[in-house]
């Protein structure tokens, strides 16, 4: 009978493992150099298996000590076939980042999984994922995927990390409409950076999400963002890299304007006295709006002619200061 202690240790170093994961660099094992043959990964056998836990096998069978094992350590170890995989049925947490595995046949093994991460690898199809209905965490950044599909049984979905996909054709991310909808009510945190996004109208569904990353990619104007971040949930966005991204302090503003719960926003905390000064600055800009159609109406109605320097111009408008000393004036909410 295996130890106790042995589990206590493996469960324990499952949060050390998966911060490991998220940091580790591409390995130089999954991309070959230029000119190189393709390399061609092992297989999960007996012997890996083996040699990827810290479980004390003690006097049980191969069978039963496989049967026990929850976690499963295989990454950096050139796997390139998860078929192996139906030895472990029990494992419900999965290192598998940094290989050269292209295609998820035999991850449908684990029932149980709950925690699979497989960043920096050839992956091309998230075909696999569908009876995964346990699975909590997916990461798979830096692999070769053009769609996000497969996961309309993942209804336990929180993590979903997927950055800097590139697929054989470079083209903007999809993600499938029937998966978001699958995970819409669980899915927290999404992390979708670097994919030559342009368009954000297949995250709307996601309305719990509190951490969202959509850094580096093609988004050309920051109100493509308002029915996604507009809701109650939202906490901290990432969006440098962008290119309306080059004039922070506007959408910044237009950011802080959609959503009442954001508190960070590249990083940096939204302050109560910026939130404050960014709500009565445009609360004046609503006024001044207003005041000049209706003097506008005025004009139109009788005729008269507009005398000069009765309204400010459009774009010059009154100024106030911001929290730290900033003076900006209402066109700087023009976005």
């Amino acid at each position: 009978m295996p130890r106790f202690q042995d589990f206590v240790e493996e469960i324990v170093s499952d949060d050390e493992e998966s911060n490991k994961a998220n940091r580790a660099p591409v390995s130089s094992t999954c991309t070959p150099s230029v000119g190189s043959a393709p390399r061609v990964g092992q297989p999960v056998t007996q012997e890996v298996i083996a040699l990827s836990t810290n479980v004390n096998r003690g006097n049980m069978s191969q069978e039963a000590f496989n049967q026990k094992l929850t976690h499963l350590q295989i990454q950096n170890k050139r796997i390139g076939d998860l078929e192996g995989l139906k030895l472990v049925p029990g494992v419900y947490v999965l290192y598998a980042y940094d290989n050269l595995i292209s295609s998820l046949a035999g991850i449908q093994s684990l029932r149980r999984l709950q925690q699979l991460y497989l960043q920096n690898n050839r992956i091309t199809t998230m075909a696999g994922l569908e009876g995964l209905s346990m699975l909590q965490k997916l990461h798979l950044g830096h692999n070769r995927l053009a769609r996000i599909d497969s996961l309309e049984s993942c209804t336990q979905l929180e993590e979903l990390l997927v950055p800097h996909q590139q697929p054989p054709v470079e083209a903007p991310l999809q993600f499938c409409p029937a998966s978001m909808a699958a995970i819409s009510s669980t899915l927290v945190l999404l992390n979708t950076a670097g994919n030559r996004l342009k368009e954000l109208q297949e995250l709307l569904p996601l309305r719990r999400l509190t951490s969202l990353d959509l850094s580096e990619n093609k988004i050309p104007q920051v109100g493509e963002l308002k029915d996604l971040i507009s809701g109650d949930c939202l906490r901290r966005i990432n969006l440098l890299g962008n290119p309306f991204a080059a004039q922070e302090r506007r959408y910044r503003t237009a950011v802080v304007l959609c959503s009442t719960a954001i508190e960070e926003i590249d990083g940096r905390e939204v302050l109560p006295q910026e939130r404050d000064f960014v709500r009565r600055l445009d609360e004046q800009k609503r006024k001044l709006n207003a005041q000049r159609k209706r003097h506008l109406n005025r004009v139109a109605s009788d005729g008269r002619p507009r005398m000069p320097g009765t309204l400010p111009e459009k774009g010059t408008g009154r100024q106030l200061m911001g929290a730290e000393g900033e003076t900006l004036g209402l066109q700087d909410l023009r976005l």
